[in-house]
This record gives structure tokens, sequence and C-alpha cells, in this order.
């Protein structure tokens, strides 16, 4: 890993937006697929751009300009029209995914202190927030006092990503040491689970907030690897993640 985190990411790339938007690829009420929240009726806000390119990234649309136009996939969205489409959409548990949410993290505080306000304006329950996030950004002090959950997925040798750039030691040892963060590793092969328990090892995470889910784009996929990576999962003495989303649904957008 490299001991350096990464730099501002929205400071040194051209695609940062204003402090009163943030940039939407898609929002969506479904069931959470994945994770230690599986099965979670909740909202979905779904950031765009992200500052790594994985083999077996679901969410292309969201990042990729070389495949994907992205003056049409992504749009800026006022922070006050995203807070009255979670009061009006969300059954109380709201995911931020990506992309990368952590590129917006100063709007994305915004946003989240503003439906707070509302949430209590309301007399209602201050919204469950999870953040999706692949580990390479460390949270800010604000993000780490709002949310609930943060589902970090680091990106092993399977993502196709070069170490310096998918493992960034700091980022990955602020989440460690969050109560509320769970360590998820896409997992296809024996070798994939132990880079996973090495990295565990070294960030001293908790096996009970770790999860080991298939690498998988379809249905067939999931099936064929399940079994042997839930094996790997007893093995390791660690959690299961299912794709619930591709047994479901099949994937594909807004699900």
């Amino acid at each position: 890993m490299d001991p350096n985190g990464p730099p501002e990411v929205e400071e040194t790339l051209a695609y940062a937006v204003s402090a009163r938007g943030l940039l939407v690829s898609e929002t969506f009420v479904s069931i959470q697929g994945e994770g230690a929240s599986l099965g979670a009726p909740a909202a979905f806000l779904r950031l765009g751009r992200c500052n790594l390119k994985c083999s077996f990234c679901d969410t292309p649309y969201s990042w990729d300009e070389s495949r994907f136009d992205l003056s049409e996939e992504l749009t800026e969205r006022s922070l006050e029209s995203l807070v009255d489409w979670v009061l009006e959409a969300s059954p109380g548990r709201l995911i931020v995914t990506g992309g990368e949410p952590l590129i917006q993290h100063r709007p994305l505080a915004l946003f989240l202190s503003a439906l707070d306000e509302r949430r209590a304006e309301r007399g209602e329950a201050r919204e469950i927030v999870e953040v999706e996030t692949n580990g390479t950004i460390e949270p800010s002090a604000e993000l780490e006092a709002r949310i609930d959950q943060f589902n970090v997925s680091p990106k092993l040798a399977n993502s196709g990503e070069p170490r310096a750039r998918a493992l960034r030691a700091r980022a990955l040892q602020s989440f460690a040491r969050l109560s509320q963060s769970f360590f998820k590793f896409v997992i296809a092969s024996a070798e994939d689970a132990e880079e996973a328990m090495e990295l565990v090892q070294r960030l001293g995470v908790p096996l009970g907030r770790v999860l080991f889910m298939p690498l998988a784009g379809s249905v067939i996929e999931l099936r064929e690897r399940q079994a042997l990576v839930s094996e790997m999962a007893l093995s390791k003495r660690v959690r299961y993640s299912s794709r619930l989303h591709l047994e479901l649904y099949g994937g594909g957008r807004g699900v």
C-alpha cells in the first residue's frame, strides 16, 4: 500500500461541481443487494465519477467517458432538489453510492446536513445513511460523524488496478478505526481470499466487519461462485454476502 493518501480529488479533477450541487448518475428505491444491510429497503443516490477503473465495475455509466457520454449520463442536481426527493421517496435508509461518492465529500456533507434539518422540522427520525466507497479517500470529519455505515470495498488485484492506486494506506486506516465501517471484498479465487485477509490483518479490522462477496456480473456467474466463496468466508471466519440485486433483478440500472 502507498503510505501516502491521495490528493484532494475534487480539487484536481476538471469535473468538480459546485458546493451547492451534486453530480448524479441516478436515483432509485430498491432493496440493498450487498453487504452488512443486505435486504434492507433503501433509497439509492448514485453519484457520478470515480478515481479508479476496475475491470469488473457494474456501473461504468457513472464514470467511464470512453464508453459513455457523461454529459448525458450525469446531471448536476441542487442539494435542495435531492433533499426533496429523499423526503418523498426514501423508506428511511439512504445509500450513497457511485462511482466514488467521496470525490464529492464537501457537497455531500452539506446535503446530509440539509436533509437532517428538514427531517427535524417535520418531526421525523434522522435518515440512516450508508456510503459505499472504494476506500481510497479519507472520510472528512463531518462525514465520519454523520455516516451510520461505511461500506468499504478495497480493490484487490482482480480489479486490474495497480496496487499503488487501489490501496491507500492512510485512507484505509482511517476507515478501519471507525466502528461503523464494514470491509467488503470481491472474491473469485483462493488467491483473492488470501490477499483480502492479509489486508484485513494489516489494518486490524475485526472479522465481524469483513465480508466476502462473489465476483459476478450475472446470475450465472453468481451461482457458479457462491458456494466456493461462502466456503472461503466460513474458513476465514468472516461474513458472506450474496448479490441480491442479481438474484432478484438480474442486475442493470436502477435496481
